[in-house]
């Protein structure tokens, strides 16, 4: 029997696909899209950032099977896999992606980049600009007119994620700086941590130590919702978003000269560059400035940013994303 009628016999969908990976620290979200921006597959698996999860590369592969045979499709007639990754695709975590990803059984071509690339190239559509990522971890990527990819680091520069909010929230509480307004968001910080006094707070923090440090990254930065959910109503919430918030316009800041246009356009991703809370605070700390920084809506998510580069790989046309 020959490979298109075993596939056919095992009632496989031979329509030809890309996939698209956006794995952070949390979650890792797959897309398998057909020539013309049809969304065919998808799954959502667990993190897949190896700075955050030991088992990253096997949660992208598990992740990336599950969208392929919960859609029915034929892993022959994948043309191309281009996969965003926090923690890889940037300076030194550079290679192949056939040694990261773990998916043998599919033979296309495949890109390995940074998370902020395919955000960059869904929010701007691959017009000079920087992206902010914020959840997890944190990324501030430019690019410049001339295509160079400069991330804020290469400034010595790092604004921090969700589980840094956390730290400058609960360290503020240790260093006895709640106020009355601020009683019920310590008490909802003791109680995610199972502790009934700052005293134990304070234990707490030293205990987790010992611990495995991707799960206790994890525990921080489950309370990050709640901080910046609080900021409008606790002064110590709004002092630790502003701080962030200044911290992430100080990295655009830097980069804004590098990127040779006028406005540079400013793209925010992630749940907590997108909260309100940030934006705001982000907003008021790089305005004014010179260039001129003029924040814009994303006009693809991450995940139809990487679909993007893998269609570009291949020739196909682009335009069905653009209008889609």
């Amino acid at each position: 029997m020959t490979e298109s009628s075993s596939a056919a016999a095992a009632g496989q969908d031979r329509t030809p696909y890309v996939i698209a990976i956006d794995a952070g620290g949390t979650n890792t979200r797959v897309g398998c899209f057909g020539p013309d921006a049809t969304l065919v597959g998808s799954a959502i698996g667990r993190g897949g950032s190896p700075n955050h999860n030991h088992d990253g590369a096997q949660q992208i592969g598990e992740t990336v099977r599950r969208a392929i045979a919960g859609a029915g499709l034929d892993p022959a007639t994948a043309q191309c896999v281009s996969a965003g990754v926090a923690g890889c695709g940037l300076g030194e975590r550079e290679g192949d992606p056939d040694a990261f990803l773990d998916l043998p059984e599919l033979a296309c071509p495949k890109i390995l980049v940074n998370d902020a690339v395919i955000a960059h190239r869904g929010a701007l559509l691959g017009r000079p600009g920087v992206i902010v990522v914020g959840g997890t971890g944190s990324m501030i990527l430019a690019i410049t007119e001339a295509g160079e990819q400069i991330e804020s680091g290469r400034l010595e520069h790092y604004a921090g994620g969700a589980r840094h909010l956390v730290f400058d929230a609960m360290q503020r509480i240790l260093l006895g700086r709640a106020g009355d307004q601020d009683v019920w968001l310590v008490d909802a910080i003791l109680d995610h941590w199972q502790v009934a006094t700052i005293g134990e707070l304070r234990r707490r923090m030293v205990d987790q130590g010992g611990l495995d440090r991707n799960e206790v990254k994890r525990k921080y930065g489950d309370l990050a919702p709640l901080i910046t959910g609080a900021a409008d109503r606790s002064p110590l919430a709004a002092a630790a978003v502003a701080t962030l918030a200044t911290r992430t316009a100080d990295g655009v800041r830097l980069l804004a000269p590098l990127i040779g246009t006028d406005p540079v356009a400013v793209a925010l991703v992630g749940s907590v560059a997108t909260a309100n809370a940030f934006v705001d605070r982000f907003a008021a700390a790089v305005a004014p400035e010179s260039p001129s920084i003029r924040i814009v809506p994303a006009a693809l998510d991450p995940l139809r940013g990487a679909a993007l580069m893998a269609y570009e790989q291949i020739g196909w046309a682009t335009a069905h994303f653009r209008s889609s």
